[in-house]
């Protein structure tokens, strides 16, 4: 069985990430101001992260399922990086709130659009092509 490659998803998603981000901190600065624009560029760089994180962990899961599979009566094994996933964003994430002067709502929009860019980038990939008849 071969793993998916999850690489040219994250490639795209990476890609409209950053385009709408820019885009957005683009018109956010003179309306709101610098703190704005930046909590929309870290908030798209966490949301990011977090969907390379979870691309990550799938991937070693699907690489060899049985290594995660329960015996009997016992509960499922998950890789580390699953587990170690959310601490490390809700880290970065208190980080960003506490010492940088990012607005809270900057990063929310920011971690919208990083999901947003991976939709749109799996979108695009699997859009169906007309066949000419």
């Amino acid at each position: 069985m071969t793993t998916p490659d999850s690489t040219p998803l994250l490639r795209r998603a990476a890609a409209w990430t950053a385009a709408l981000a820019g885009l957005a901190g683009a018109i956010s600065l003179p309306l709101f101001g610098r703190d704005m624009s930046l909590g929309i560029a870290l908030g798209a760089l966490v949301g990011w992260v977090n969907l390379w994180l979870l691309a990550r962990a799938l991937r070693v899961m699907l690489r060899d399922p049985h290594q995660h599979r329960p015996a009997a009566h016992q509960t499922w094994i998950l890789p580390g990086v699953l587990l170690l996933k959310w601490p490390f964003i809700l880290l970065a994430l208190a980080g960003i709130l506490w010492y940088m002067p990012a607005r809270p709502e900057g990063v929310a929009v920011g971690a919208l659009l990083a999901l947003v860019g991976a939709s749109i980038g799996a979108l695009a990939k699997n859009r169906v092509t007309p066949s000419p008849s």
